[in-house]
C-alpha cells in the first residue's frame, strides 16, 4: 500500500466511525450512502452538489473495499484523499447532504409552527402576466451552472488521470 492509499484508508476509518456513532450502525459509510438513496429526490434537488457528494462516496467507498481485500491494482488519487478530507470536515461542520436536507426539514417545520409568522405568501394574478412577462425563475440556472460544475471537476479528473497513466 502506498502513501496516498494509506492516507485515503485512514481517512475512510475517520468518517466510518463518524457515520457509525451517528447512524448507531454497524456500517457507517454504507449506512450514509443508503440513508442518501432513501432521501426523496424532492430534497435532493434543494442540496447542492448531491449527485457529485453521493457518486464520490460510493467511488471511495470501493476504493477503500479494493484497498482493504487486496484484489489488485486500486487506483487511488491525492484527488480521492482530498475529497475525503472535505467530506470528513463537512460531517464534522454539520454541512455534509444529508445534514443540509435535516436542516431544510427543520426549517421547513418551524415555518408551518409559526401561526403569526411575517413572511408573506406571494400571489400570482393575471396582470402579473402582461406583456408576455413571466415570473422569474433562479432554479434552471442555477441547476446548470451546477451541472457544469460538476462536469469540468469530472473532466479535470479525467485529465488528471489520462496524463499521469500515458499509454
Amino acid at each position: 500500500m502506498n502513501s496516498i492509499e494509506s492516507e485515503l484508508f485512514e481517512e475512510y476509518k475517520y468518517v466510518d466511525k463518524i457515520c457509525r456513532e451517528m447512524y448507531n450502525a454497524e456500517k457507517g459509510v454504507a449506512t450514509y450512502i443508503e440513508q442518501m438513496e432513501m432521501t426523496p429526490m424532492s430534497m435532493r434537488y434543494k442540496v447542492a452538489g448531491w449527485d457529485n457528494d453521493y457518486k464520490q462516496l460510493k467511488h471511495i467507498r470501493w476504493v477503500r473495499n479494493q484497498l482493504a481485500h487486496e484484489t489488485g491494482y486500486v487506483e487511488c488519487t491525492q484527488v480521492d484523499v482530498d475529497w475525503l478530507r472535505n467530506f470528513h470536515s463537512r460531517l464534522l461542520n454539520q454541512t455534509d447532504p444529508l445534514a443540509i436536507v435535516e436542516q431544510l426539514k427543520r426549517g421547513a417545520q418551524a415555518a408551518r409552527v409559526k401561526p403569526n409568522s411575517s413572511k408573506t405568501i406571494p400571489t400570482v394574478t393575471p396582470t402579473d402576466y402582461t406583456n408576455n412577462t413571466k415570473p422569474k425563475r433562479i432554479a434552471l440556472p442555477v441547476a446548470i451552472a451546477v451541472a457544469c460544475v460538476a462536469a469540468a471537476a469530472a473532466l479535470m479528473v479525467l485529465l488528471f488521470w489520462i496524463m499521469n497513466n500515458p499509454i
